[in-house]
């Protein structure tokens, strides 16, 4: 297990990229600036020293020489700047680096302290680029947003915030009639309406405001039959559903999973199942034959499924999808008897070697990536990406606009280093 003070390959690795896009693609010392050719004259320091609690994070990590990293030991960074430029000016002579120090009303502040001026940099340069912002764009790590604790430090809330940098905030002139207008002209212009469509950038209003004005609505369906004027398939309630079910049978003698769906005035495949827990009971309650026959396996046959699939060995499997590659009874099977998968290997004491991680923290999503391109091995197929035991395409995108970008990213650092 790697030791907490270590740098992870991953962390060392985003750190020379900061160093050498600072320095227009030479690496350099951080403190007096001289040149390093190889991997080999880096030093990777804990700005805050990890005996006084800085963490292996690359927040935490700067490039230094040898000479820099053994006079900087254990010091301070402010306190190890201010004695070296002591001792430079005593002997006469210039300070290597040019490089200023910190403002003095924020020298004595803890490192990475986000002051306001810096906040409303990075704030002003998002806008820029984007034309807005909204909450969630402070919990996407890619966007370089400070957290959205310093909105409300420095203004309170994010309306406040989006006036002073000049944001039109659309929500003040919403009211019943300006609200139905908006939907009417959007459908006119375009033909109909998606939720995904309500949004600024359409000049449109957001459901939750259209429900807010509109209480007699409870979702998107009613607003867009009961505002937008435009036809949406029926509500599926229990009781229409079954008597549409009856009504399809008595004319054609036979339903099946292929037949549900708007174009046979039947509920679809999604509705059926949160409606009536399977297509087996649906077609039970209809009076159509039952074709869905695994939906009733009963818990002693798949309990005898999971003896025979391991014969008397130890329950030790590589990955879920391994397991059912050579299972009787389908994921979907397992699922709606046991709830998930890893309440049906509770339940029968299987152990699963590569489990699929719940959550997955950048630095995690980039060490996996950085050991797999290390290994050598390409981009994988997306759909391949778990069963590598790699993050999955929807974690990767919460902190990389483009989920392959990291695979090229670490690949042209390696090169590079090689």
């Amino acid at each position: 297990m790697m030791n907490n003070r270590d740098f992870s390959d991953s962390v060392k690795l985003n750190v020379i990229k900061a160093n050498l896009e600072k320095n227009r693609g030479e690496i350099c010392c951080a403190i007096c600036g001289t040149k390093l050719l190889s991997i080999k004259e880096c030093h990777f320091d804990h700005i805050t020293p990890f005996a006084k609690g800085g963490k292996s994070v690359a927040e935490n990590c700067q490039i230094l020489c040898v000479n820099c990293n053994l006079k900087k030991n254990d010091k301070e960074m402010q306190d190890f700047i201010l004695e070296e430029k002591a001792r430079l000016f005593l002997l006469g002579e210039e300070p290597a680096s040019s490089a200023p120090l910190p403002a003095q009303e924020d020298a004595l502040l803890p490192a990475g302290h986000m002051t306001k001026a810096l906040f409303d940099e990075q704030v002003r340069s998002f806008i820029d680029r984007k034309g807005d912002i909204h909450k969630v764009d402070f919990s996407r790590a890619y966007n370089n947003l400070p957290s959205i604790h310093y909105v409300r430090k420095y203004y309170g809330d994010l309306n406040t915030m989006k006036a002073a940098f000049g944001v039109t905030d659309l929500s003040s002139t919403w009211n019943r009639e300006t609200i139905r207008a908006a939907l009417e002209n959007y459908v006119a212009e375009h033909g109909d309406i998606l939720q995904k469509d309500m949004v600024k950038k359409n000049r449109l209003p957001s459901l939750p405001c259209v429900l807010t004005y509109y209480p007699e609505y409870e979702n998107f369906t009613d607003v867009k039959r009961g505002l937008c004027g435009l036809d949406v398939p029926e509500k599926w309630t229990v009781e229409n559903a079954l008597q549409a079910g009856k009504d399809y049978v008595a004319a054609n003698g036979k339903l099946t999973q292929s037949k549900l769906g708007k174009y046979n005035h039947l509920p679809s495949a999604n509705v059926v199942n949160n409606l009536f827990g399977s297509l087996a009971a649906y077609q039970q309650a209809v009076g159509a034959e039952v074709t869905a026959k695994n939906e009733w396996i009963a818990e002693e046959d798949i309990e005898k499924a999971v003896d025979a699939r391991f014969e008397g060995k130890e329950r030790v499997v590589e990955t879920m999808n391994r397991f059912f590659a050579s299972f009787p009874y389908s994921p979907s099977t397992i699922q709606k008897r046991y709830g998930t998968f890893a309440a049906f290997c509770e339940e029968y004491g299987i152990i699963v070697l590569n489990a699929r991680k719940a959550r997955y923290t950048k630095q995690e999503v980039d060490e996996a990536i950085a050991k797999w391109v290390k290994a050598g091995h390409g981009i994988p197929i997306a759909k391949d990406l778990t069963k590598n035991g790699l993050p999955s395409m929807s974690v990767i995108l919460k902190y990389y606009e483009d989920w392959k970008a990291p695979f090229i990213l670490y690949r042209r650092l390696y090169d590079k280093l090689s």
